[in-house]
């Protein structure tokens, strides 16, 4: 399989087959977390599970792989009464899942919803994943984090992009690029920001710290499409990896 495959596979046989020594199958012993929903290690994974309603369950939409990593855009059903929006991030060493990272954020009811997470689902464009990475990282770097809203505009008022939200309408809220995957027309950027009290500010004025995973999808070197996750940086962690 390839690390996309033990990727899916892992979640399929766990979260949905309810089968716990998936755990033993396709995780390493040494797994490493940074997701804010379990400890360190297989055991923590382990814990968690055991945790989860009888009614969880996981909704992959597009997933993307990069060398060792693999990106997952999916829905959670279960973790509460409404669905959850997430972008997990996998890495995969010797056929094992070695290290986690996400981002979760509830998914609105109704059409906002079903609008937050559709359009297209396949990989197209492979041979253009360089180029398409490129295109994608300078433009988050000197239009997103470099607070360009000229660049925010531009990209509405091209008909053909479409806006899945939450929308990057803020760009001086992002400061830090941590990580860039893609495959394909399909790019993912990982940045820290600091999110307004529209996005999860406690008061007025305050801004929070947290981690947004955009998925861009790029045609003929321009970015049409977005989805996005934000999500803001726990308090505390019941590890001491971090959230990036």
């Amino acid at each position: 399989m390839n690390n996309k495959q033990i990727v899916l596979t892992a979640g399929r046989e766990l979260f949905g087959e309810r089968d716990a020594s998936a755990i033993d199958r396709h995780w390493a012993p040494d797994y490493r977390q940074h997701s804010a929903l379990a400890p360190d290690g297989t055991a923590g994974l382990q814990a968690m599970f055991r945790q989860l309603p009888e009614n969880f369950r996981f909704e992959p939409l597009r997933v993307l792989e990069d060398g060792d990593m693999v990106a997952v855009h999916c829905i959670y059903h279960g973790f509460g009464p409404d669905p959850t929006a997430a972008v997990d991030v996998f890495r995969v060493a010797e056929g094992k899942i070695a290290e986690h990272w996400d981002a979760l954020a509830p998914l609105p009811g109704g059409s906002a919803g079903t609008h937050r997470i559709g359009g297209p689902r396949q990989i197209t464009g492979r041979e253009r994943t360089g180029a398409n990475k490129a295109a994608v990282t300078e433009w988050v770097q000197e239009r997103l984090i470099g607070a360009d809203r000229d660049a925010l505009e531009e990209l509405a008022r091209d008909p053909r992009y479409v806006e899945h939200g939450p929308g990057p309408d803020d760009p001086l809220a992002r400061h830090t690029l941590h990580r860039v995957l893609g495959e394909g027309d399909l790019v993912l950027t990982v940045t820290e920001a600091l999110l307004g009290p529209g996005d999860g500010g406690a008061e007025p004025g305050d801004r929070v710290p947290a981690g947004c995973y955009d998925l861009w999808r790029v045609s003929d070197g321009r970015i049409l499409e977005h989805w996005g996750v934000c999500q803001p940086v726990p308090e505390r962690m019941p590890h001491g990896n971090g959230f990036f």
